[in-house]
Order: C-alpha cells, then sequence, then structure tokens
C-alpha cells in the first residue's frame, strides 16, 4: 500500500501538519498578547470578561489543533476496537515510515 504516490501524498501532510504546529503556537502568542493588552487598556467589566473567555478559547482551539495529528489515528483505533469494522492500520505504516524519514533527513 505504501508506494511512492502514497508516500508523496503523506508527505505533503505530513509537512503541513508540521508548519500547523510551528504556527499555531506564534499566532497564539500574538492574538493573545492583543487581546490581553486590551483587557489592560478596558475599562468595561463586562468587555474584560469577554476578552477573557476569548483568550481562554483561542488557547483551547490552538491546543486542539495541536493535537489533530494524534487524536485522529486514536480515535480510528478506538472506533475499530468497538465497533468492528475492519479498520486497517496500513496507512498509519505508511504515515509512520514518511514521518521517521523526513525525521531522519
Amino acid at each position: 500500500m505504501c508506494n511512492s504516490d502514497m508516500q508523496l501524498f503523506f508527505g505533503i501532510i505530513v509537512s503541513l501538519f508540521d508548519l500547523i504546529r510551528f504556527i499555531i503556537p506564534i499566532l497564539l502568542i500574538v492574538l493573545c498578547t492583543v487581546d490581553i493588552f486590551k483587557i489592560i487598556v478596558s475599562k468595561k467589566e463586562d468587555e474584560i470578561k469577554k476578552l477573557r473567555k476569548e483568550v481562554v478559547m483561542k488557547i483551547v482551539y490552538a491546543i486542539i489543533i495541536y493535537l489533530l495529528p494524534f487524536l485522529i489515528p486514536m480515535f480510528f483505533r478506538l472506533a475499530n476496537s468497538i465497533i468492528p469494522f475492519g479498520y486497517s492500520d496500513e496507512w498509519k505504516e505508511c504515515w509512520d515510515y514518511v514521518e521517521n524519514s523526513k525525521k531522519n533527513n
């Protein structure tokens, strides 16, 4: 199953996930800094509460996006153990091969 076309496809996806893992923390720091500055400048209590909630939600969304490459395979394995529908780990073996070859280069 792990032919050159599949390796190329997974290579693009792995590179995209690596880029996301790099950009999300930087974007989070910038956006939260802006929101925290707004909190400091704001004098309205209800606006401060709203901005705090936005900062917390941004952090939660960033963590979820960051963990997606780990959560998706785990979800498929869990679903296969509960409802056996013939889920195959062949794609995961190819994914791991591509990911390990990127790390070694």
